[in-house]
């Protein structure tokens, strides 16, 4: 079998490195990739849905999985199911899930999912205006794609207008920022629950803990994820199905019945638990068309399936005769991002802010060949590999505890190096 995987990231990589672990799968290509994992597959140079259409024709892909939103938002779903070709994924109609958090707030709350209160806004006066009547904290969220860096959690007013002001007038998300939700902000326990989907049947997976925030303690900035672990140390049973019956199963029942869309490929869930009056309940706070971005990088580790056997299943409706099952050792994954630097014209503050690439990496051949090692932003040059992005590597530590998982972690990213790698201290200290 030939299989095709895009994306050029940690969570790429990862949907790549399972993918190779199968028996079935005789040639592996990854458009358009990273030196990472041109070390797993072979690299494609391809970086648009018109191009990978036409890779996989040509090539006669028998499978392709897609990894990051934005194809998927551009509906290569669609292009590939009209010329027969077997893709994972939601159409680009499904797609609006993510590539509108406006509409998805508002499908959710016509279906009777539980979200926060929200309004939506496409003036930043009046956006504004709605901050400072409302007796409670927000967040401001960017209705398009923003590679995980639109949702702006606000402490005071202050920080609610200037999130208004940042999104909305600087334009600092283009013209995903034409359209704002502003909902309440919720505290409890934050999680991100995902689920394969065939359109009829939708099986959840193990859930994973992430982190946002560049630095520990969840401070800082909000980036694409700082790290994640899984499984989930306080996530039973009861609450699976809670989620499940509550979210996941009336937004897909209800996304066919009710709006006609048929959603196969996966689901991710970021939901809040909030604990109430009659317990502890899930509200979403968003949701991604995708597999999410480290989150992927312990959890697919964990599946004992052969991701070709799921992903047939997920195209072919038949997700209902398949046991997937998840081996329970911890995973951990820490990340390594560009971090504070000395550029010519001053410093650089690193990741997400503004960082510098072409960063000699080192150190790689002296980590543990048990751990995972999954590449974010790389590439070579000449003989060297050097840093090309904000999040630059991950590692992926396993473990029968938390603890032994995230100190094995620690111990090999210290053999690592290049100038202003940066990682947070805190990733799995629970």
């Amino acid at each position: 079998m030939k299989v095709l995987v895009i994306g050029s990231g940690g969570r790429d990589h990862t949907i790549a490195w399972k993918f190779k672990q199968s028996d079935r799968v005789k040639e592996l290509y990854v458009a358009h990739g990273n030196a990472g994992i041109g070390q797993t597959a072979q690299l494609v140079n391809a970086r648009t849905v018109e191009e990978y259409f036409e890779f996989a024709k040509k090539e006669r892909i028998d499978l392709t999985f897609v990894g990051p939103e934005s194809s998927l938002s551009a509906g290569i779903v669609d292009m590939f199911v009209d010329a027969g070709l077997n893709i994972v994924g939601p159409t680009r109609a499904a797609a609006r899930l993510e590539y509108s958090k406006c509409d998805a707030k508002e499908i959710m709350r016509d279906l009777g999912v539980p979200v926060a209160d929200f309004a939506i806004f496409d003036d930043p006066y009046e956006a504004k205006d709605y901050v400072k009547s409302v007796d409670y904290q927000v967040v401001v969220k960017a209705d398009g794609l923003a590679a995980g860096k639109g949702s702006l959690v606000c402490d005071t007013v202050e920080d609610a207008e200037d999130a208004v002001h940042l999104i909305m007038e600087k334009k600092r998300f283009k013209e995903s920022g034409n359209r704002v939700v502003v909902e309440k902000r919720l505290f409890g326990r934050e999680l991100s629950f995902f689920c394969f989907a065939d359109g009829k049947t939708v099986v959840p997976m193990v859930a994973a803990q992430d982190y946002k925030r560049a630095r520990d303690f969840d401070e800082g900035k909000n980036t694409g994820g700082m790290g994640s672990y899984s499984p989930h140390p306080w996530l039973g049973a009861g609450m699976v199905e809670s989620i499940m019956d509550r979210v996941v199963r009336p937004l897909i029942t209800g996304y066919t019945e009710k709006y006609g869309v048929e959603y196969k490929g996966i689901l991710y869930v970021g939901l809040m638990l909030v604990e109430e009056a009659d317990g502890i309940n899930p509200y979403v706070l968003e949701i991604n068309i995708r597999h999410g971005d480290p989150e992927a990088q312990v959890i697919l580790p964990r599946m004992n399936n052969d991701i070709v056997d799921v992903s047939e299943a997920v195209i072919n409706g038949t997700l209902d005769s398949i046991d997937v099952t998840w081996d329970p050792e911890y995973r951990l994954c820490l990340i390594a991002v560009s971090g504070r630097v000395r550029g010519k014209k001053g410093w650089y503050k690193g990741y997400p802010g503004r960082y510098r690439i072409g960063q000699e990496i080192t150190g790689l051949d002296k980590v543990d060949p048990e751990v995972l090692i999954f590449h974010s932003g790389t590439a070579w040059r000449d003989d060297a590999l050097i840093t090309t992005g904000g999040r630059v590597l991950c590692l992926v530590t396993k473990a029968p505890t938390l603890a032994e998982a995230r100190d094995r972690a620690y111990q090999e990213m210290e053999k690592v190096q290049f100038e202003g790698i940066y990682y947070r201290t805190d990733i799995g200290k629970e």
